[in-house]
Parts: C-alpha cells; sequence; structure tokens
C-alpha cells in the first residue's frame, strides 16, 4: 500500500490524539472511582455524626428527666424536652443513612426500637411527677439508666462498625486521589512520548528525506553525481526517482550534444577548407584579370572599369569571405575545444600548483613586462586533479589578468589561496584566488561570465569568449566551483575550489573521481567569468 505524506501526517495526529482519548477516559473513570470514594467516606462521616447526635439526645432525655425526678418544685404540668423530642426523628435518620447495609440497618432497627422504648419511659416519668407519683418516679430512674446503658452499648456497636468502614473508605479515597494524579502524570507523559517519537519518525522519514531532495535537487542542478536513490512509497521517493530519471537524461543528452557538437564542427570544417580554397582562388584570378586589364591592347573606358570593379568590388569581397571564414574557423575550434572538455579522460594525481603557477608566469613573462605589471605568487597547496586541466585553469585565468589590467595605473595581480570557510565549502577543498586591479567587470555582467562566446571589453578583448566556460567546465569535473568578485574600475578576483586532498576510486560518467565528486561543496557559488 502507497503511504502517501498525507497519510503519514494524519497518523501523526491521529496516534497522539488516540493516547489522549484513551488517556482521558482512564481519567474519567479514575475521577467516578475518586467521587464514589468520596461519598461512601462522606456518608460514613454523617452516619458517625448522626450517631453522636442521637446518643447526645438520649443522654439529654435522661437527664432532664432525671433532673424533673429530683426537683423540689411543687408539683405541676410537665413541659416537654427538645431533647425527648429529637430522639424518634433522630433514630429514624440513622436507620435511612445505613439501609444499604444490612448489618448496620439491623443493629439500627434495634436502637431505634430501644429508643422508643425509651422516651416511652421518659414520658411516665413525666407523667409519674405530674400526678404526684415523684416516688415510683425515683425507683423508675434505675430502669431508664438501664435501658440508657443498652442503647449506649447499641449504639457503639453501630459507630464502631461506622468508624472501621470510615478508615477503609478513607484509606480508599486516598487511594483513588493517588490513582488520579498518577493517571494525570502517566497520561501526560505517554502524550509527550507518543508525538516525542513520532516526531522523530516524521523527522527521519521525511525531513532527512527532503533534505537529501533538496540536495539532489542542487547536484543536479551543478551536475554532480546525485545521492543514492531513496527507499519507500510516498511522494518523496517519485520526485527523487524523477530526478534520478531527469540526471539521468540530461548526462545521456549532455553527451549526445557533445557529440553533435563534435560530429557537426568536424562536418563544417569540409565546407569551411573549400571555402578557404576557393577564396583563395578568386584572389589568384583577380590578380590575373588585374594583369588582362593593364594590358596596351584594352581599351581606355573598359580598363578603368575593370579595375574599379577589381579594387572596389572584387577584392573588398574576398577579403570580407576570407575575414568571415577564418571567424567561423575560430568558432568551429572553439565548439570542438567545449565539446573535448566533458570527453577528455583525466589522469588524477597530486598536482604541484606552485610550479604550475610558476611555469605559466614564467610563460608569460614577455606580457607582463609589456605591462610594467608585478606578478605576486604565494605559497600554494597542491591539489588533486589533472595537470593538463588545471593549468589551463590557472593559465585563462592569469593570462586574462594580464590582458584586462588598466592601461592608467600600475598593474598588480596576486595569486594566492584561502580556506573554504569564506563560502561554506567543505574541508575538503581549498579555495585559490587570482586577483588584479585591471578594468574589472560591472555586476550585471557576472550572471554571463562563463557563458560561452560572452564578451565584455570589446576594444582588449580577444579570442572568442570561451576560455572561461571551458575554465568552468573543467573545475566542475574536479568537483570544484569557480566564483568571480569585481567591480568596474577596481578589479576582479577569481576563486577557484578545488580538491587539496588525495583523491581514489574510479571516476564517474563525466570523468569525475567518485572521492573528488563525493567531497564537492555544498554551497552554491556565484557562477561568473570575464
Amino acid at each position: 500500500m502507497r503511504f502517501t505524506i498525507f497519510k503519514k501526517g494524519l497518523t501523526l495526529i491521529a496516534v497522539p490524539l488516540l493516547v489522549q482519548a484513551v488517556f482521558i477516559a482512564i481519567l474519567v473513570r479514575a475521577q467516578a472511582e475518586h467521587v464514589q470514594a468520596q461519598d461512601r467516606a462522606v456518608h460514613t462521616k454523617e452516619v458517625i455524626v448522626k450517631v453522636e447526635e442521637l446518643h447526645r439526645a438520649l443522654v439529654e432525655a435522661y437527664a432532664a428527666a432525671r433532673s424533673l425526678v429530683y426537683s423540689e418544685a411543687a408539683p405541676g404540668p410537665v413541659r416537654p424536652d427538645a431533647a425527648r423530642r429529637a430522639v424518634p426523628a433522630l433514630a429514624a435518620e440513622l436507620q435511612s443513612l445505613v439501609a444499604d447495609n444490612r448489618l448496620q440497618a439491623t443493629r439500627a432497627a434495634d436502637v431505634a426500637g430501644q429508643s422508643s422504648a425509651f422516651v416511652a419511659w421518659v414520658d411516665e416519668e413525666r407523667r409519674l411527677v405530674g400526678s404526684g407519683g415523684r416516688g415510683r418516679a425515683v425507683e423508675g430512674l434505675v430502669d431508664g439508666a438501664l435501658r440508657l446503658d443498652g442503647l449506649r452499648a447499641a449504639i457503639a456497636e453501630v459507630r464502631g462498625e461506622e468508624e472501621r468502614l470510615d478508615r477503609r473508605r478513607m484509606d480508599e479515597l486516598r487511594r483513588t486521589s493517588e490513582r488520579q494524579v498518577w493517571t494525570l502524570v502517566g497520561g501526560g507523559a505517554a502524550i509527550v512520548v507518543s508525538t516525542l517519537i513520532l516526531a522523530l519518525l516524521f523527522l527521519q522519514g521525511i525531513i532527512h528525506r527532503l533534505d537529501v531532495l533538496r540536495d539532489n535537487a542542487r547536484r543536479l542542478g551543478e551536475g554532480k553525481p546525485l545521492n543514492p536513490r531513496l527507499t519507500g512509497r510516498d511522494e518523496i521517493t517519485e520526485v527523487d526517482r524523477a530526478f534520478h530519471e531527469m540526471a539521468d537524461n540530461l548526462g545521456q543528452q549532455k553527451q549526445e550534444n557533445e557529440m553533435f557538437v563534435y560530429s557537426v564542427s568536424h562536418d563544417l570544417r569540409s565546407p569551411l577548407v573549400n571555402l578557404q580554397g576557393f577564396s583563395e582562388e578568386l584572389g589568384l584570378s583577380c590578380r590575373d584579370l588585374r594583369e588582362l586589364f593593364v594590358r596596351d591592347d584594352v581599351p581606355e573606358p573598359v580598363r578603368r572599369r575593370g579595375l574599379q570593379l577589381m579594387d572596389r568590388d572584387v577584392e573588398e569581397s574576398i577579403r570580407f569571405i576570407q575575414a568571415a571564414v577564418g571567424r567561423l574557423a575560430r568558432i568551429i575550434d572553439a565548439l570542438l575545444r567545449l565539446s573535448r572538455a566533458g570527453r577528455v579522460e583525466y589522469q588524477w594525481q597530486e598536482v604541484d600548483l606552485q610550479a604550475v603557477v610558476g611555469k605559466i608566469v614564467a610563460a608569460l613573462h614577455d606580457s607582463i613586462s609589456g605591462k610594467a605589471a608585478q606578478v605576486s605568487v604565494d605559497a600554494l597547496p597542491p591539489a588533486y586533479g589533472d595537470p593538463t586541466a588545471l593549468e589551463q585553469v590557472f593559465a585563462n585565468l592569469i593570462g586574462n589578468a594580464v590582458q584586462y589590467l588598466d592601461p592608467e595605473r600600475p598593474g598588480r595581480i596576486e595569486v594566492d589561496s584561502t580556506g573554504p570557510d569564506d563560502k561554506g565549502l567543505p574541508t575538503g577543498l581549498v579555495v585559490y584566488r587570482v586577483r588584479d586591479n585591471g578594468l574589472g567587470i560591472p555586476e550585471a555582467y557576472h550572471q554571463r561570465l562563463f557563458t560561452a562566446f560572452s564578451r565584455f571589453h570589446a576594444g582588449a578583448a580577444q579570442g572568442e569568449g570561451i576560455g572561461l566556460a571551458l575554465v568552468r567546465r573543467m573545475v566542475e569535473r574536479h568537483g570544484g566551483r569557480i566564483w568571480v568578485e569585481s567591480s568596474a574600475g577596481v578589479g576582479t578576483t577569481f576563486l577557484v575550489a578545488l580538491p587539496g586532498a588525495r583523491g581514489d576510486g574510479p571516476t564517474d560518467g563525466n570523468g569525475t573521481s567518485s572521492a573528488v565528486a563525493a567531497r564537492a561543496p555544498a554551497a552554491s557559488a556565484a557562477s561568473e567569468s570575464s
């Protein structure tokens, strides 16, 4: 089944929500258990309070009866006391509270029965006192004391059971409270952990693969080998597969284009040679015609007209043809060099750039002296690549620096190296610089600097404007980068990033060492030239 990014996103959202739903269900259940335990604990407290109220009412009723019996006041109507009135209601309430407990209900019924008998005794005592039977009432106090003792014993049983229930239910309430707290802690931890795990999986499965995809896009734009194909069944894998197919197609098309340019350039040489030869034949024929026109037997009007045509039209046309043929020949040669730049097999080795640059400067001695320029070469670390290609790279850059010096001020050219930190390049690359104080290049032209047949200083330019295009092609085949920093009237600095450590392994389809390609800079640098 195709597990798309949309489905992965839904999973990332759904799983924490499911964990939260389970957590809420457990929390609701724990809360319900806690409320039930709390209600039972409160109910037990209410029963204990009611037992105490009943006991206090019985004691107060007995005390009131006893006080009445021993009172010295004259007999008369006896007013009922509040305690005696409260006993039946309290006994009934106690029975109602313990109705859910069979044992306690039986005990409460016994207490209620004894309470009724005790209330009847109190009423009898009041009646005797009121009717003048105080002696009999005094004798009845003994029976009342016995009745009260029996009630106390029955009430003590009810109270003892409720206190036992109270301890057990308070323990249960404490346990449910702790369970509720642990449910909150555990549920929160489960949500956080599940979210973190899913986020890490998402980052590994999506973000990391997107980084690979982005790097492949950069490598595709820079013409470098792509990373290995991604695995999976989502849109990222499909895009990565499309990148690899596009890279294969581009590589094939590039080879086909190079072969096409090579074939066309090679095929154009034959008619070009013919044009060159026939133009020379026309020149010779013109000289023969001129000799005919200057003969004495040619009429003067015919001679003037013939010489006028020969000098003004024919020879001028022949010069234009020869100039165009020469221009076309140079363009064809440039195209051939450009096509060969991608097909030449490099000989990978460690190259002493200090010696290479020294040889280039020595070869340009006459041009440098003619410009009254100074060239300084600092210590240059060795590079890893093809000696011939690297010599062509620095010969072109130093030659351009000499060619485009400003005649209005003393020329100065510096060749040195620096680390890759300035442009965020990998540590495996060394940046070499060729700086001059020449004419400089306007910023508007920087984007077209490395484009073939681009020329920016018409008065000083020589050649067909293909040198820097070849330089960029050779540098990129080494897994490096080249960019420029320049301002008009100030000077130009070309920076070339090349692998400085020894590489190994076979070359790729473009002739690039796989080890060198792996060390290619990750940061994009401006692609400009002069």
